[in-house]
């Protein structure tokens, strides 16, 4: 049995920061942010909304296009690095305020850029285990709210976005197969500063930039070195473990971490453009939620039709990565 995403919807906040909004804050040119980044619009989620208020609104939206019923839903997980709290989870809070089931299982996923391969690969587990038929994934990211705002690097890269996946079984495929790994060593290469228990660097560093909930510190060198030295022996590892080639795969869909770092990972691999699907242009890099936002692009643009084998990977903050096969 594989896994199937059975639908995805995407929530956008009304917000939106252009380059041109970019280019008069930092007194450029347009077209030089663009040059900078190859992306054009990001999302910025409004000042008192959070990421489960957007995965609500994904949640909701799901539920609307699909007609299922809620009852249905026997499981939730919520991939984001923007919790309400510390604790409880913020899927409790995203249950009751969905009105899903009180039988259900629910959790946290407190992870980034590879996030969206994890759950997938958890609900996998869940469904072929039985413990549950329909999973609702959902997927939602705040990272404008700890970006300072002098920082155009981070702030030109970064988009607020949530999405909600159906995951069920497909009993009419073969297995699913996933490949995860981390590397830890470079963890604080993307972190938040200052977002829990260990203290900041300097106690009052919130205090200029109103960073009430802590400043993402990024080493983008660090990072683009591990991405595009670990994502080829990533999507290597993944077909020889699937017994496919590269020329087997219908499209590749990786994490929309950087337009120029995909396109040295693509090269490297020897990819064909057209089978490589890039949306960063257009939304940004929105952290767990950019690998399903693709599908989801990739989907309504006719690119990504139904039968074909598709390739997902994630990689980035904490040094993690993992990739899967599906029939989608």
């Amino acid at each position: 049995m594989s896994v199937c995403i059975n639908h995805i919807s995407t929530y956008l906040p009304d917000n939106k920061l252009s380059n041109a909004d970019l280019a008069s804050q930092f007194g450029m040119e347009e077209e030089q942010v663009y040059k900078n980044t190859h992306i054009n619009n990001r999302y910025v989620s409004k000042t008192d909304e959070f990421s489960s208020d957007m995965a609500i609104k994904a949640g909701n939206i799901l539920f609307k296009e699909t007609g299922i019923d809620k009852s249905e839903i026997d499981f939730l997980i919520f991939c984001s690095e923007g919790f309400d709290y510390i604790a409880p989870a913020s899927s409790c809070i995203i249950q009751h305020k969905l009105g899903l089931s009180t039988s259900i299982g629910c959790f946290d996923l407190p992870y980034g850029c590879s996030g969206y391969v994890y759950g997938v690969g958890i609900a996998y587990g869940l469904l072929k285990a039985g413990i549950a038929k329909k999973i609702l994934f959902l997927t939602a990211d705040i990272p404008t709210k700890v970006i300072a705002d002098n920082d155009l690097e981070l702030r030109s890269i970064f988009s607020d976005i949530a999405t909600a996946s159906l995951i069920t079984l497909d009993g009419t495929q073969n297995d699913t197969h996933f490949v995860y790994g981390t590397d830890g060593n470079g963890a604080l290469d993307l972190y938040v500063e200052g977002s829990a228990f260990r203290p900041p660097v300097k106690a009052d560093f919130k205090a200029p930039e109103n960073l009430v909930c802590g400043q993402m510190m990024m080493n983008g060198t660090n990072i683009f070195l591990f991405a595009v030295k670990k994502v080829p022996q990533l999507v290597n590892e993944i077909l020889e473990k699937n017994k496919l080639t590269a020329e087997n795969v219908d499209l590749f869909v990786f994490h929309q971490a950087s337009y120029f770092m995909l396109e040295v990972i693509r090269k490297k691999m020897k990819l064909p453009p057209e089978k490589v699907f890039l949306n960063i242009q257009d939304y940004g890099n929105s952290v767990s939620s950019t690998i399903p936002m693709a599908l989801y692009d990739a989907e309504k643009k006719g690119v990504l039709k139904k039968g074909m084998k598709v390739l997902i990977a994630g990689f980035g903050i904490g040094n993690s990565w993992g990739a899967t096969i599906i029939n989608y």
